[in-house]
């Protein structure tokens, strides 16, 4: 199992994107950045780059890394402008 998963689908659409994500404890997902604005929201967990009931937003072409040093998953609400795809996010 990767380190980070897609749990729940918000919406998927050409302008925009949401899915509600989970990472395992210890997991790591590498820095990187998106040709899109990113704001996350920590609904459970909190770790070393991410706290419960707080916003992150990360403009496009912004590196940024989660890394889950707790023992506990860490579950979190990404909306993407433009939509999130795999030509738009450049891992470091």
């Amino acid at each position: 199992m990767a380190d980070y998963f897609k749990e729940k689908k918000i919406f998927d659409g050409k302008l925009a994107s949401c899915f509600v994500y989970g990472m395992k404890p210890g997991g790591i997902e590498k820095k990187h950045y998106h040709q899109a604005l990113e704001i996350e929201y920590v609904i459970k967990g909190s770790c070393k780059t991410h706290q419960q009931g707080k916003f992150y937003m990360y403009k496009k072409g912004q590196a940024h890394e989660v890394i889950n040093d707790s023992n506990q998953p860490l579950v979190f609400i990404c909306l993407t402008i433009p939509q999130e795809s795999e030509r738009n996010t450049i891992y470091l």
